[in-house]
């Protein structure tokens, strides 16, 4: 078999002829067939049964003409957390996405989904010798980037080092991995509570993980409890470390299981023949031409608005829009654009074009999930140009002949009834999308609730606002942000104990442990006073908030144990 390897690290594939293409250097937008050719002058080309392109990431490459190749094609998406937002288009043009993260993918409504779901396949661990427990002089140790666009990671960071005299900092890899080899315990935080590198690092060097519980995705690949160690907050992640830092026979023994977890399953080789048996699993689906040259079209776009730094290419690439047919999601992309470069009245003369009665044709009104993606645009658009009619001209189409939904009667009202639309559809948030409310055109329930804010009448609506963000929030992975719209319902319900309880869970979850211990201390309080000390126990124990240190703002009494 001939196998086309794009930025792929695997092991050997014995009795397969491998074409391996390293990027280095490049970005931005490459022409599959160059792959193709020969070494010499021969002009014979590769002709692969099987390509394989893993997400490189430094930089970002859009492989074109994928559909010119009748064989399976594989896409490796491996920071998914961070790129979700383009990478379920570009996914598309594959007949499989693998990933660390299929959770991610798996959960996306009806019409963000890809062709397949995607598979669980993670990142290879590496052959590390083992060192004993007992021979390694760090106890606990974490390595990563902390900048001020991690604020959570910060919060991690200083936990770390405030409470257990841990520093974390930033390392060459193969420092990291030296470090690595001299620890017991590895506390790690991930960004979207995704399955990242980090854990098969440390497993790989033997080290006891200590990992948030993100579910099945880290089920797919260590047993929780006998390879890694979970934790929900910072007060479980606490007691983890102070338990286990001075018992370096347990953690010996997690981490021995972890290195021997990696040394069957995980290494470059396991992957190697993984993707084979894959490979023999499913059969090429290609993409129509055009199709794939439109969805192509709309990866490159998405790409581009999802990050400040390259929004520079937009103009060049919104030119690929222009050459594709009139589709419903190529005129909804177009809107978009428009609206974000400040071009509003050719916004609005699309808007008027699409919104046009003889504009009901099959390319304006597609399925129920596509036609709420062209109506949210459109919604978005009259949003912006202050033009409530069109508005709800957009909400009556959507909903049809459901005429007891009466249209909003403002601006700030559409937004909310949209955003929560949005909400039912699973339209939740957009991972990795980094959204502006000044500028961007929402897509999701939590983008739509941050550009309502610039519409709130009155103190009324704000609070009703700040109880929505908060709702939205809570069903999002994007934990930061989930503390400032917790906080902010809980000034807004001051004798409510479990807006408090639920700030304080919003605490804890993101390493502010001092906040989040004296909040659960505020509601236990409010909840003494309410007579309803039982449905407290019962909520903070269902939540793994089981503390004795407490004391109740009337003495010094202990607070209740949970057990």
């Amino acid at each position: 078999m001939n196998i086309l390897l794009v930025d792929c690290n695997f092991g050997e594939m014995p009795g397969h002829t491998v074409r391996r293409v390293n990027l280095k250097g490049e970005g931005g937008l490459v022409p599959v067939r160059r792959l193709l050719r020969g070494p010499d002058a021969s002009g014979e080309k590769f002709r692969p049964d099987l390509l394989v392109q893993m997400e490189h990431l430094a930089r970002r490459i859009f492989l074109s003409g994928l559909e010119e190749l009748d064989c399976p094609k594989i896409f490796w998406a491996l920071d998914s957390h961070l790129n979700l937002f383009w990478q379920r288009w570009y996914g598309r043009l594959f007949d499989l996405v693998l990933t660390p993260h299929p959770n991610l993918f798996n959960s996306l409504p009806a019409a963000w989904r890809l062709r397949n779901d995607a598979r669980p396949f993670a990142m290879p661990g590496f052959g590390r010798a083992w060192r004993s427990h007992a021979q390694r002089r760090q106890t606990a140790a974490f390595v990563g980037v902390i900048d001020q666009n991690r604020p959570r990671r910060s919060r991690f960071a200083q936990f770390l080092q405030q409470r257990h005299h841990v520093d974390a900092r930033p390392l060459s890899f193969q420092a990291m991995l030296d470090l690595y080899d001299d620890t017991r315990i590895l506390p790690n935080e991930s960004i979207c509570r995704e399955f990242n590198f980090r854990i098969m690092e440390g497993a790989s060097c033997g080290c006891c993980v200590l990992t948030e519980d993100i579910g099945e995705d880290l089920h797919a690949h260590f047993e929780p409890g006998k390879e890694v160690l979970t934790y929900r907050h910072a007060l479980e992640l606490d007691e983890l470390l102070s338990f286990f830092s001075v018992r370096p026979a347990l953690t010996e023994k997690i981490g021995q299981a972890a290195q021997r977890r990696v040394q069957m399953n995980h290494l470059p080789e396991h992957r190697a023949s993984e993707l084979i048996r894959i490979f023999r699993s499913f059969s090429a689906r290609t993409c129509a031409p055009g199709e794939s040259e439109r969805i192509f079209a709309l990866a490159c776009v998405q790409w581009a608005r999802g990050n400040p730094a390259y929004r520079k290419h937009l103009p060049s690439l919104a030119a690929l829009l222009e050459r594709q047919d009139i589709h419903h999601d190529v005129t909804a992309m177009r809107l978009r654009l428009l609206l974000e470069s400040g071009r509003m009245e050719d916004a609005r003369n699309l808007l008027s074009e699409i919104l046009a009665p003889e504009s009901c044709g099959p390319d304006f009104s597609p399925d129920a999930e596509a036609s709420l993606d062209i109506h949210t645009v459109c919604a978005v658009a009259a949003l912006r140009l202050g033009d409530l009619p069109a508005f709800q001209a957009c909400w009556r189409r959507q909903h049809g002949k459901k005429t007891e939904l009466p249209a909003p009667a403002n601006l700030f009202q559409g937004c909310l009834a949209w955003a929560d639309m949005l909400a039912r559809a699973g339209r939740l948030c957009q991972p990795g999308f980094q959204f502006d409310p000044a500028r961007d055109c929402p897509e999701s329930a939590l983008e739509m609730f941050l550009m309502a804010e610039q519409w709130i009448p009155d103190e009324e609506n704000r609070r009703l606002w700040v109880r929505k963000m908060t709702e939205c929030c809570d069903k999002t992975p994007l934990l930061s942000l989930a503390v400032n719209c917790n906080a902010r319902r809980s000034l807004d319900a001051p004798e409510d104990w479990r807006a408090s309880l639920d700030y304080a869970l919003a605490c804890l979850r993101s390493f502010r442990l001092e906040e989040g211990l004296a909040e659960v201390e505020a509601a236990y309080g409010l909840a003494r006073n309410a007579g309803q000390e039982a449905e407290f126990r019962l909520a903070a124990d269902r939540q793994g908030i089981r503390c004795t240190r407490f004391t109740t703002p009337t003495g010094p009494r202990s607070f209740p144990t949970f057990s």
